[in-house]
């Protein structure tokens, strides 16, 4: 009997059992930077115009305002200088945030917009077996002028959509031939 209960007596402590420990916070900080191409020479022969019909998604419906201004000491700052330097890409949006990596059911998508450039959509990191992260992007530009200098007057609708394993500390790419976006994912040390 004594045998016994110097078995079952250390389970029975808090913190030895799977469920009495504390679960650890998957909290990481995200950096995205979107950009345009500007050289219509680089988008090449493909066609990438879409309709009207399914732009309205429900990630981009249900985002939240999470980001905000990175500072200059930021990681993904430079690549932000270097594009707008360049004179190839125009910096669209550079945001930051922080968010609990959750299961996609329970996560919600991040809002990424500026009205002024027709720039909407959202990114949704989210946890499964691995860190995974949605991207849905929407660009609307006029229509570029035809002969003459006259427009059609319509808008073209351009879409990012995709999602991709992420890797933490590590700058991910993810392309389109008219626009771009680069994501790095950092975990947050704990003080």
């Amino acid at each position: 009997m004594r045998r016994l209960f110097l078995i079952i007596f250390p389970l029975l402590m808090p913190g030895v059992l799977p469920h009495a420990a504390t679960p650890a916070l998957n909290l990481y900080e995200v950096e995205a930077i979107v950009f345009i191409n500007q050289l219509p020479d680089m988008e090449g022969d493909e066609l990438w115009r879409i309709e009207q019909t399914r732009l309205e998604n429900g990630d981009i419906a249900e985002a939240v305002f999470l980001g905000e201004k990175p500072p200059a000491e930021s990681l993904l700052s430079p690549a932000a200088l270097a594009l707008e330097q360049s004179g190839r890409h125009r910096v669209l949006a550079h945001l930051r945030w922080q968010q609990n990596a959750e299961v996609k059911s329970s996560s919600k998508p991040v809002k990424i917009d500026n009205p002024a450039e027709g720039l909407d959509g959202a990114l949704r990191l989210y946890s499964s077996r691995y860190l995974l992260m949605d991207i849905n992007l929407v660009l609307r530009e006029p229509a570029r002028t035809g002969f003459f200098g006259v427009s059609g007057g319509d808008t073209q609708i351009y879409r990012l959509s995709e999602f991709r394993r992420i890797k933490l500390l590590e700058t991910h790419y993810f392309d389109h031939p008219k626009f771009g976006v680069l994501v790095r994912v950092a975990p947050v040390k704990e003080n």
